[in-house]
């Protein structure tokens, strides 16, 4: 009896043919396995017991990274087989291509064995660990296909690759000291050091305080040690990052425990084969003043054997992205060379692999047990979220200009682009374009309708309008909010809570606090905050002082927040120049840190927002009482209007009385979280929906988006939220393509 068996799913560069091949081998079976497409096809031939148990075994054995959406099975006219084969893959649309995976504890184990021929080899993987999407130059993935192609196999290795009883059968990365990439240390004099030699020099320097680029699986890493500040100070410097945090990488969980707080959820997702980094309560003061401004460790662990090594000799590090401050991460040999003659770098350490695709590394959070991503690049991209796309048309989303990601969605498989940055800035605008262009190649998607943001001014937005399809404009938070619908598969009507900096708005206002009711392509909007005049264009965002007159003004108030020009700045409010009306949330936490004292300017993004959780989070675990503060949630044409004149006004006197500011930031966000509660339940009364979603970036604070949660729990709603795809505008374009179906879905 001979069987045709198609894999659909993560079955390629993980090891599922060599995985095949032997469980064949091992059931007497004989037949082939190939790739075709993005499946895994195999021809099977034996007793039916024996096809039975191999079925069976497929599926429960199955490679570790591997992930089977679905097996189909049919019987053909039987063919002989001597022996079970590994053939040659052919092409097709491919619907799955594998991420870059961690280095695995089997590989681990032979770099730190003496005796083991791949002892310290910094490029050790095998079938089932090691770089994928970001060496993946064409489908399928095979290595003539990847820049390992670059690096022909010696005769030991191609050895192992054929044979099927070696965990290398077929490991598509394999290499070794004598045939692989090898390390190249270059200091700022244009001294070189390889190989070992290569790595003992950066580890020195690391541990003497200097910095290191250091070339990792998407990109190019700055590196210091996290305990000497003159280098983290330095670090700054160079990047031109005043004060956001630096993330630090831990050889072990157990130096990481040291440091951060972890549960069993977030060792998990520290753990999980996307190694993102995790955003962990810090123990203490562990490292120097210069890498953080807040109780926050973003800590992460190693993914490659290059780490590996090196944080065995230097320690926990800052592996932050080298890149000045708002430019794309740099990941060509020659761009950081020529950073490193600049000055300020101490070595450079790096190997002759091209890295194809650019790939930040992903960021993550564990809130009320669930995964939060609030980048999602390496480790996730290019995995496909499964969506109902109910028009059953390639479509291409575009995003939003700011955290800035595409999304290609064809059948129900919606492939989320890596993470750019802001398409203001020429480089990341040039990145995303060309990136564009390779993942439609690599799934060879050609998209028959477009979706961008409805801001006329947007880039990605122009760039949908020059693509030559159809077009959907999607309003930015019912995108929010579609989004979360997407990825949970929520169908029937949500009320959506969309809270953020800035979105355009259908009226041309700017919203950015919104209550919506969504259903399939179409929104309602059913409350929001009332509208306050800003005034000073972009300028508003960064200093907070500006966004606390405009809400002490608004509330009628006298200013008692001065900084240079603000009494110019006061009068184009009271004469209402150049000013935009206002609904959103981003703004006014800004203005509730500037009023309490407790940050004036964001030096990075958030910072105002993060610095004001933070403070409320203390005080709530010192047990302090919120100081009691309500929005006055009134009605007019049929729309809630929320109002935050008595909330600033309750801030204005807190700051006035010289109250504990932890304390009234407490009361600040207790009071969002009420007024979303009462809003919630004011619109299901109406409308009977008891779905909530919620998203927007303001949603990345840990303290409202748990809260929040529970207190609509209690009130029996459904609560969802953003999972798969950041909550902030890297995840828009999936709601995007969402709405999209839908709309297409309607015109038929």
């Amino acid at each position: 009896m001979t069987w045709n068996i198609a894999i659909t799913g993560v079955v390629q560069g993980v090891g599922m043919r060599p995985f095949v091949a032997l469980l064949a081998r091992r059931l007497g079976i004989g037949g082939a396995v190939r790739n075709i497409g993005s499946n895994v096809e195999i021809t099977a031939t034996g007793n039916p017991d024996c096809l039975a148990s191999f079925l069976a075994a497929l599926q429960a054995e199955k490679p570790a990274m591997s992930y089977i959406e679905y097996i189909e099975t049919k019987e053909i006219p039987e063919i002989p087989y001597e022996d079970f084969e590994i053939e040659q893959s052919s092409g097709g649309a491919v619907d799955m291509l594998p991420a870059d995976f961690p280095v695995c504890p089997d590989c681990l184990r032979e770099l730190y064995d003496p005796a083991n021929r791949r002892f310290r080899h910094p490029f050790i993987s095998c079938a089932l660990c090691g770089p994928r999407y970001s060496i993946i130059e064409r489908a399928p993935y095979d290595r003539r296909n990847t820049s390992m192609a670059d690096f022909p196999m010696c005769l030991s290795c191609a050895s192992e690759y054929t044979n099927p009883l070696d965990r290398r059968y077929h490991a598509q990365t394999i290499s070794c000291h004598d045939c692989g990439p090898y390390l190249i240390c270059e200091d700022g004099n244009s001294h070189k050091f390889l190989r070992e030699e290569a790595l003992c020099h950066t580890s020195d320097m690391l541990k003497n305080g200097g910095i290191a680029a250091i070339k990792g699986v998407g990109g190019y890493h700055l590196a210091c040690s996290p305990q000497n500040d003159a280098a983290v100070q330095r670090l700054r410097q160079i990047k031109g990052r005043e004060r956001k945090p630096f993330a630090v990488m831990f050889g072990s969980m157990e130096q990481l425990r040291l440091r951060c707080e972890a549960s069993t959820r977030e060792e998990e997702l520290l753990l999980s084969p996307a190694r993102p980094i995790v955003l962990l309560k810090t123990i203490g003061r562990p490292f120097a003043p210069a890498v953080s401004d807040t109780p926050m460790t973003g800590a992460f662990l190693p993914y490659t054997p290059l780490q590996a090594l090196l944080l065995q000799y230097s320690g926990e590090l800052i592996m932050t992205s080298a890149n000045r401050s708002g430019q794309p991460e740099i990941y060509e040999d020659g761009e950081m060379l020529a950073m490193l003659r600049e000055g300020g770098l101490d070595c450079m350490l790096y190997n002759a692999r091209r890295i194809v695709t650019r790939l930040d590394d992903s960021v993550a959070r564990i809130v009320a047990g669930q995964r939060q991503l609030t980048r999602r690049s390496r480790g996730y991209a290019p995995l496909p979220i499964s969506v109902q796309n109910r028009a059953n048309k390639n479509i291409v989303a575009f995003g939003s200009d700011l955290k800035s990601a595409f999304c290609l969605l064809r059948r129900n498989a919606a492939y989320m682009s890596q993470y750019f940055g802001d398409m203001e800035v020429r480089e990341v605008y040039e990145a995303y374009i060309a990136n564009y262009a390779h993942m439609k190649a690599l799934f060879g998607l050609e998209p028959e309708l477009a979706a961008c943001d409805l801001h006329p001014a947007y880039h990605s937005s122009q760039l949908a309008r020059s693509a030559g399809l159809p077009l959907v404009e999607v309003q930015h938070h019912h995108a929010h909010i579609a989004s979360v619908m997407a990825e949970h598969g929520v169908n029937e009507p949500v009320i959506g809570v969309a809270f953020d900096g800035t979105g355009y708005g259908v009226d041309g206002c700017i919203w950015g606090g919104e209550f919506l009711v969504c259903h399939r392509g179409s929104f309602d909007r059913k409350a929001h905050m009332r509208y306050v005049a800003l005034a000073g264009g972009d300028s508003v965002a960064i200093d907070a002082r500006k966004a606390a007159l405009c809400y002490l003004h608004a509330a009628g108030l006298e200013a008692k927040t001065a900084f240079d020009g603000s009494s110019l700045y006061l009068s184009a409010l009271e004469r209402k120049i150049n000013t935009v009306n206002y609904s959103g949330m981003g703004r006014l936490f800004d203005a509730a840190a500037s009023i309490l004292g407790i940050c004036q300017r964001n030096g990075y993004e958030g910072q105002c927002a993060i610095l004001l959780e933070s403070a409320a989070k203390q005080a709530e675990a010192e047990g302090l009482a919120p100081l009691m503060m309500d929005f006055d949630i009134g009605q007019t044409n049929g729309t809630m209007l929320i109002d935050t004149a008595p909330v600033i006004t309750a801030l204005a006197q807190a700051a006035q009385e010289r109250a504990n500011a932890g304390q009234a930031a407490l009361g600040f966000h207790t009071a969002i979280c009420r007024m979303t509660e009462k809003v919630c339940c004011a619109i299901r009364e109406g409308s009977g929906i008891n779905t909530v979603a919620l998203s927007g970036g303001v949603f990345q604070n840990e303290f409202l988006l748990s809260h929040i949660t529970a207190l609509l729990q209690g009130r029996e709603f459904r609560v969802f939220t953003n999972n798969a795809v950041p909550c902030n505008d890297g995840g828009l374009a999936l709601g995007q393509a969402y709405v999209a179906s839908w709309a297409a879905q309607e015109e038929k």
